[in-house]
């Protein structure tokens, strides 16, 4: 099944934090030159980050994209594993600041229909319990709860004995959306 190189959109803009203006326009496909600039948002975006071993193997087995503005601005990626007709999103990041503003809804959208262009079937994925804005987004998406992964993620935890934050574990939603047409 082939993904496009690039699927392109103008028709929406997004007021940015910071009064920053940005246009999302299109995705394309994440390049090995475009490995600092990821490790770096990815850095920024989590406590518990891919590594860039991860991100390579991700670029050998998977389907990987950049979301860009048209003056090829990059605003996040997503890296995702195909297997037969089925997609399993790895990791999707927007970089902060421009968390919030309707890029990853979009983004993932045309995502969506890409992969739905290219026959595949359903798409999975699994977002931490606490993660109310990245369940919201992937519900409004379509995405349905399907199981939970208990002590699936890497996350600071309250330790009462120690009185401090400790490396402890938080349970992952597992979700899906088919992409059958209808």
């Amino acid at each position: 099944m082939k993904i496009p190189q690039s699927i392109t959109t103008l028709e929406s803009k997004s007021e940015l934090k910071n009064n920053v203006n940005c246009t999302f326009s299109y995705i394309r496909v994440m390049q090995e030159a475009d490995l600092d600039w990821v490790l770096a948002v990815e850095n920024n975006a989590y406590d518990f980050p891919w590594s860039r071993q991860g991100f390579e193997n991700s670029l050998d087995q998977g389907l990987n994209y950049v979301f860009c503005t048209l003056d090829h601005t990059r605003l996040g990626y997503c890296c995702m594993l195909p297997v037969l007709d089925e997609v399993d999103v790895l990791n999707i990041c927007i970089v902060p600041q421009f968390q919030g503003t309707g890029v990853a809804k979009q983004a993932m959208q045309k995502v969506l229909d890409s992969l739905a262009l290219a026959d595949y079937k359903v798409v999975f994925l699994e977002v931490r319990e606490s993660n109310e804005p990245a369940l919201k987004l992937y519900s409004g998406l379509g995405f349905n709860k399907n199981g939970v992964r208990h002590n699936y993620y890497k996350a600071w935890v309250w330790d009462e004995d120690v009185c401090d934050l400790i490396e402890g574990k938080e349970d992952a939603i597992l979700m899906l959306r088919s992409l059958q047409r209808v």
